[in-house]
């Protein structure tokens, strides 16, 4: 068996300093290169989620950035003369910064998607592609790691590939054929190759070519790649290994991680009814029956997955992807630097002190599937650091985030070279109005392919009494307009899902925009709809955790007095990393306008005036636990005497059941201690 070098981050553990350097790259370009049909940058529409807040021009450049930055890093002209390899510089994953199979795939993913920026693109992909030519084992595919050196295969045993290498050279392939032509039959050959031996007879993807039909690698399953096989090769049959693949994965969640979505490391029993967690020590010395250094990449290849292929064709994929996001962003507290690279099934983290660059940007593609813009838009931030100095694996997947996440992603599934088109989006994407008065937002286009042209604006599904006005009323695509959506005293109450087109020459486009109209007066009934909304019942009609084992709702103490009566949920304050939540389901009835009231104290022995090492935060969920709006955001710097009455706007939600969930999070690390305490909340209608 095979073992990823663990990478361990943190408490002062410093990277290794290696001692081989990367070759200097070849600058003479390919005698008879090809031109890119889709050169870079590829603007893409994709089918859910959105896009991060900063502009196409500043996400290309941020990919330009990190292209240069991990090319001049990673990629090694040798050994041979017409050979390229990633090399595996800052993790030590083979010998003298040697290729891995994983990251030569990942090298003939990027470069091919870089064409046109990379004016030696062709050539760069030819080289990598000669070294796994070069390096194959007894089945056609690479030998999984190589010497730096001498590109000699040194792991013991005979000679084995590994899936994700197999995977990803595949997609290169496949990639370079659309890109330049010319590498059908290359490609073909790999993927009968593939499918020979990396396939299990039922359908699964095995751990390597000659692996146990048995067991599976969550993090082998890239689902937009065997759709893409699936439209490339018809001779076999790849929609059997995508439904084969799902199944499993939905299995595992189903029975270890419903509420989440987390999948381990390592699977067994994957050609049976029952797959299950690998046991802890399977493969690796990192515990394999969590989320570990392996399966921090599946919310990227789910995201990536759903973005590309929209909610009917990767309905599973979607939901994962919103469910890991959601768990991600829990566990971090909201901060993309504490997505912990190894997090138990059940979302919460298996270790505090392994901290990761390429945990945090994994989640990117799977926050904009899930349509949370804030979140998507930190991790965006995040990209564009590297906090933990990161070597090769963090700043590869890095850079394929990037690609994604700017929207420069493009599959090779259409063979067809990219028509001129656009895409709308708008910004907000609901606002809630009283009847009579009006709701703006900016719908934005941009340029997706080809080149600009004049988009028609429109909007459809309006409430009763409703007008929409554009200003302007069309546009040249990569520009945007207002829309004002002004409604009458008449309208009725309830939540439109307002349709935004833009039509060109090329077709249309559509992005939605829920209004939600409450009644001036007389509409709704008032009401309190907060079950115990003082405690003074102790937990009744709340749910309540604790990392420590300490549940938040408790009596009163003269340290910590309540508000009123001697009740209150108290969170953390324990002098040691914890983390507390509260919370209540609670539907908001259509046609009101609702307003969440609680009293706050924090004190706090924090020694700090920036730092918020202690958190607490208030937000709204829905059914499935995905964060719809954190309406409250505190930490120790708020600590103050007394309590402090906050108020926030619920209507946005009216007409749905939503969580209200309260957190406490307090992460040890500057020696003091921070208590949150809540009492006397309401949540009133009007």
């Amino acid at each position: 068996m095979r073992e990823r070098i663990a990478r361990v981050i943190g408490l002062g553990v410093a990277l290794t300093t290696l001692t081989t350097g990367v070759v200097a790259l070849a600058a003479a370009a390919p005698a008879q290169a090809a031109s890119p049909t889709h050169a870079f940058p590829q603007h893409q529409t994709y089918q859910v989620g959105v896009m991060p807040s900063a502009s196409q021009s500043t996400r290309d450049a941020a990919v330009e950035k990190q292209y240069d930055s991990w090319k001049s890093n990673y990629l090694v002209h040798g050994c041979a003369s017409n050979e390229y390899y990633v090399s595996t510089k800052g993790d030590g994953d083979a010998t003298n910064n040697g290729p891995v199979s994983e990251g030569q795939g990942y090298g003939m993913n990027i470069v091919p998607l870089m064409a046109g920026y990379d004016a030696n693109a062709q050539t760069e992909f030819n080289g990598l592609w000669q070294l796994v030519k070069d390096h194959e084992d007894q089945w056609g595919l690479m030998q999984w790691q190589l010497d730096g050196k001498t590109c000699k295969y040194y792991s013991s045993g005979t000679p084995d590939g590994a899936t994700d290498g197999d995977l990803d050279i595949g997609y290169g392939l496949i990639l370079a054929d659309k890109q330049w032509g010319g590498y059908s039959s290359d490609a073909m050959a790999w993927l009968t190759n593939f499918w020979n031996h990396d396939v299990a007879p039922d359908g699964h993807l095995k751990c390597e070519d000659d692996g146990p039909n048995t067991d599976t690698r969550p993090s082998d399953h890239m689902i937009d790649h065997l759709r893409a096989f699936a439209a490339y090769d018809t001779s076999h049959d790849w929609n059997k290994v995508v439904q084969r693949t799902e199944t499993v994965d939905s299995s595992l969640v189903t029975n270890y991680s419903s509420s989440y979505g987390l999948l381990s490391d390592f699977v067994v029993g994957a050609n049976g009814s029952s797959p299950a967690p690998a046991p802890a020590n399977y493969q690796e010395s990192q515990p394999d029956n969590i989320v570990g250094y392996n399966s921090i990449r599946v919310p990227w290849h789910m995201g990536t997955d759903a973005l590309l292929n929209g909610a009917t064709t990767s309905a599973f994929e979607l939901g994962e992807a919103q469910k890991w996001s959601a768990c991600a962003k829990k566990v971090s507290g909201d901060n993309p630097a504490n997505v912990y690279p190894h997090l138990n099934l059940n979302c919460t983290a298996y270790s505090t002190s392994d901290v990761a660059e390429e945990a945090g940007d994994s989640i990117g593609p799977s926050a904009m599937a899930a349509g949370d813009q804030a979140w998507t838009d930190k991790i965006w931030s995040f990209l564009q650091t590297n906090p933990y100095g990161d070597g090769y694996y963090g700043e590869t997947i890095k850079t394929l985030v990037m690609l994604v996440m700017a929207g420069d992603y493009w599959s090779p599934a259409s063979s067809s070279t990219p028509a001129n088109d656009f895409s709308v989006s708008d910004s907000p994407a609901s606002a809630s109005v009283v009847a009579g008065a009006s709701a703006t937002t900016n719908v934005a286009t941009a340029v997706t392919s080809g080149a600009a042209q004049s988009v028609a604006l429109a909007a459809s599904g309006l409430p009763s009494g409703a007008t929409a006005a554009f200003s302007p009323a069309s546009v040249t695509a990569g520009g945007s307009s207002t829309l004002t959506l002004t409604t009458a005293a008449t309208t009725p109450a309830g939540s439109y899902p307002v349709t935004v087109t833009g039509a060109a020459a090329s077709g249309s486009h559509t992005a939605t925009f829920t209004l939600t109209v409450t009644t001036a007066s007389g509409g709704c009934t008032a009401a309190q709809l907060l079950t115990n909304p003082g405690f003074e019942s102790g937990a009744t009609g709340w749910t309540q955790t604790s990392t420590l084992g300490f549940t938040p709702i408790t009596q009163a103490t003269t340290a910590e007095p309540a508000h009123s009566g001697t009740w209150v949920a108290w969170f953390n304050g324990n002098a040691t990393k914890d983390t507390d939540t509260v919370a209540q389901s609670v539907t908001v009835p259509t046609g009101c306008a609702a307003t969440l009231t609680y009293w706050l104290h924090v004190d706090s022995t924090e020694n700090t005036t920036t730092a918020k090492p202690d958190t607490f935060t208030v937000q709204v969920l829905n059914s499935g636990g995905t964060v719809l709006g954190t309406v409250g955001s505190f930490s120790n710097l708020d600590k103050a005497t007394g309590y402090t009455q906050h108020t926030t706007d619920l209507s946005a939600w009216a007409g749905q059941t939503v969580t209200l969930k309260f957190t406490g999070s307090e992460t040890d690390t500057n020696g003091g201690t921070t208590d949150f305490v809540i009492d006397d909340l309401a949540l009133n209608t009007h």
